[in-house]
């Protein structure tokens, strides 16, 4: 990605930039009889770095291609990982570091991930119940103000 003087930001532009290029170059490829698994990877990584939720699932999609096909499993994992995470799907996120946790089980970076998508589950879970709570509470409230 371009980096912006500071260094903090990123422009929007250049990335998608980055993905029109990668992405013309991954179509000449992905018909030809030898399809390059590393050009799929390098398009399937940039995509899930969009802020797009369509491109992020278009390169979930690529990822899962390259999962099944066996291509560098725990990257591949990795990204698959933090894909669903960004995505909000925890659930999928978890089955991933799961499979990547079992593969290399002390991996510092997939630990505190599935520390992470616990956490964040846990705190999803919490804000639903309670928001379920007090909605639960205005319509008892609104009800028995009614029948007074």
């Amino acid at each position: 990605m371009a980096a912006v003087a500071g260094g903090s930001d990123w422009d929007a532009a250049a990335l998608d930039g980055e993905i029109a290029s990668l992405r013309k170059r991954y179509d000449a490829q992905a018909d030809s009889e030898q399809p390059s698994p590393r050009l799929q990877y390098e398009f399937a990584c940039l995509l899930v770095c969009s802020p797009k939720r369509a491109d992020i699932r278009e390169g979930v999609r690529l990822l899962d291609e390259l999962l099944e096909a066996g291509f560098h499993r725990a990257e591949v994992l990795h990204h698959l990982s933090l894909s669903y995470f960004k995505l909000g799907q925890y659930v999928h996120a978890k089955r991933y570091l799961d499979m990547w946790l079992s593969l290399q089980p002390r991996h510092a970076t997939a630990r505190l991930l599935h520390s992470l998508v616990l956490d964040r589950t846990s705190h999803d879970g919490l804000v639903g119940f309670f928001s379920l709570g007090l909605l639960g509470a205005a319509v008892a409230f609104a009800v028995f103000r009614r029948w007074r």
